[in-house]
This record gives C-alpha cells, structure tokens and sequence, in this order.
C-alpha cells in the first residue's frame, strides 16, 4: 500500500469524506424513493463502501495505524486482532 505517510493521510482523508457523503446520499435518496429503489441504492452504496474499506482504506490503516480513526479501534485493521 502506500507508503509515504503525508499521502495515506489524504488518501485516508479523502475516502472518509466521500463515505460520509455516501452515507448522506443514502438518507436523501430514503426520504425520495420507493422502498424498493431505496434497498437497490443502499445495496449499491454498500457494496462501494465496503470495496473501499477492504480494498484501500484497511491495508493502508494496517500500514499506517496512526491514521486509523478512533472509532475504528475495534475494526479488524486493528493489529491485535
């Protein structure tokens, strides 16, 4: 993964942003939508989520712990799980 530490924190940063805007979407597309179109979306979005967390954001947290936000500690990027 990336080793330069001044670029896995903008990495870092910039997913954790675009998370929260994907977590935004999910709730403006629920009030909006019928359920069915609503489950679609959010099984979408989840799987994008989950592709960038197991793809990018856990190796580079295995790599760079300090980076790893605190609400994460229980996250299996934790080093002694």
């Amino acid at each position: 993964m990336i080793e330069n530490v001044e670029v896995a924190k903008y990495v870092s940063q910039f997913f954790l942003n675009i998370n929260g805007e994907l977590n935004e979407s999910i709730m403006t597309v629920e009030k909006g939508t019928s359920p069915a179109e609503y489950k679609a979306y959010k099984r979408g979005v989840g799987y994008i989520m989950y592709e960038v967390f197991d793809k990018i954001l856990e190796p580079l947290y295995l790599r760079h712990p300090v980076l790893k936000p605190p609400e994460w500690e229980n996250s299996k990027t934790s080093p002694d799980t």
